[in-house]
C-alpha cells in the first residue's frame, strides 16, 4: 500500500490562486480536497507499522507566501518546523533521503504559457494564513484521474 504522513491543508481562496494563474500556466492542478503539507513520504508498506503514536502538540502553523520549484512545481510555503519529521523519521526508524522542505503543493507545471505568469505570482507572495496541525497517515491510490487520498489514521 502507498502511504505517506501528511496534515490536510483546507485554503479558502484556492479558487481565486487557480483561476488567477491558470491562465498562464498549463499543468495538473490538486484537487482542493487533496491538499496537504507532506512530512513524510513512506512509499509501498504495511499501513500498521506505522500506526503508532506521536507526539503532536495542539497547535497552528502558518502558510506564508507561494512559490516555485524551477519551472515544475507551484507550492506555497508552510512555516513549520521539521519536529514532526524528525519524530517520524525516529519512532518509525526511517532515513531523511533529502532536506526536509515544507510546502503544499498546488500545480504541477507542464508548461508556463506566458510570462506574465511570474508577474501574476507576485501578487500571492505575501498569502498568509493558519492551519490547524493535524497529522494523518494516508493512503494513496493513484488513479487515471489522479491519485485519490484517504486518511487511514491519525496520530496525536
Amino acid at each position: 500500500m502507498r502511504l505517506f504522513i501528511a496534515t490536510p491543508v483546507q485554503l479558502p481562496i484556492y479558487g481565486a490562486i487557480k483561476n488567477s494563474l491558470s491562465k498562464y500556466v498549463e499543468g495538473k492542478w490538486v484537487e482542493g480536497w487533496n491538499l496537504h503539507l507532506t512530512h513524510k513520504f513512506i512509499g509501498d508498506d504495511k499501513p500498521e507499522k506505522y500506526k503508532n503514536k506521536l507526539n503532536i502538540k495542539k497547535a497552528k502553523f502558518k502558510i506564508k507566501g507561494i512559490d516555485t520549484f524551477g519551472e515544475r512545481v507551484l507550492y506555497l510555503n508552510a512555516d513549520i518546523d521539521d519536529e514532526i519529521n524528525r519524530q517520524i523519521n525516529e519512532k518509525f526508524g526511517l532515513e531523511n533521503d533529502k532536506p526536509f522542505k515544507p510546502h503544499v503543493t498546488l500545480c504541477r507545471i507542464k508548461n508556463i504559457k506566458d510570462k506574465k505568469f511570474w508577474e501574476e505570482l507576485k501578487k500571492w507572495e505575501n498569502i498568509e494564513f493558519e492551519v490547524p496541525l493535524e497529522v494523518y497517515l494516508y493512503k494513496s491510490t493513484l488513479t487515471k484521474k489522479g491519485p485519490v487520498y484517504e486518511k487511514i489514521y491519525k496520530y496525536e
